[in-house]
């Protein structure tokens, strides 16, 4: 069955999934130990949705009316500029969830980003009278929220200082090494993303990388071809 979601962009589709409530409790743990009246509300006003890999989920000056718990897949959350480049600010895992949600909802205004998925995603949301009674009166919860928006600030500061004081090629060769794969399916417009660069000066230092025999590049896909002497750009 298809539907709209509140949080899901305008246009959107979702498929309706059945709920899994131990799934979601395994993951969120903070849900639980709710009294009565609450897991009663839980349980009635949850919407769970199954949403397809490439679907916008929210966009710049939307309006955010929940706040999501992801169960499977990852979503990708950008800011963009207006000469049309993105940055990645992070990305979104099962068991975590979005602080640019979090800040709408306990700000009341609109998104200041968009979330993409990067595969197909099961999510559960919470509508925001949910999500403003659980944060007052459920304190495992609020800590839960609270941890992750510290969390992910700190993350971000952490980019915004790569970015100023660290060369491209040296952010792409971090990206590479940590990313825990010999080879990153990925195009060089989404590695432009994460790096907080253009398309084009990615790849150029790319190709830099590649003269130099630290990787090889074939079309959509980056292999680490020496990870010594990529490491090695990464100290520069």
């Amino acid at each position: 069955m298809k539907n709209s979601t509140h949080l899901v962009a305008p246009g959107k589709t979702h498929d309706i999934v059945t709920p899994d409530f131990a799934k979601l409790s395994a993951l969120f743990p903070a849900l639980q130990g709710l009294d009565n009246a609450l897991l009663a509300r839980l349980t009635r006003e949850l919407q769970w949705l199954h949403t397809a890999r490439g679907t916008e989920l929210f966009a710049i000056g939307g309006p955010c009316q929940a706040f999501p718990l992801l169960l499977a897949g990852e979503i990708q959350v950008l800011r963009g500029s207006p000469g049309g480049r993105e940055i990645e600010l992070y990305r979104v895992r099962p068991g975590e969830s979005c602080i640019v949600s979090t800040s709408c909802l306990l700000g009341e205004v609109d998104y200041a980003a968009r979330g993409v998925t990067l595969s197909d995603i099961i999510l559960a949301t919470l509508p925001r009278p949910l999500f403003d009674t659980l944060i007052v009166s459920h304190l495992p919860f609020r800590r839960y929220v609270f941890g992750l928006f510290s969390q992910r600030l700190s993350a971000m500061m952490q980019r915004v200082e790569d970015v100023a004081f660290l060369s491209l090629a040296q952010r792409i060769a971090a990206l590479l090494l940590h990313s825990g794969e010999e080879c990153l399916d990925t195009t060089h417009e989404a590695l432009a993303g994460q790096a907080g660069a253009s398309r084009e000066a990615v790849s150029r230092t790319l190709k830099k990388l590649e003269a130099d025999a630290c990787i090889k590049l074939t079309r959509g896909r980056i292999c680490i071809a020496n990870r010594r002497k990529l490491s090695g750009w990464q100290r520069m």
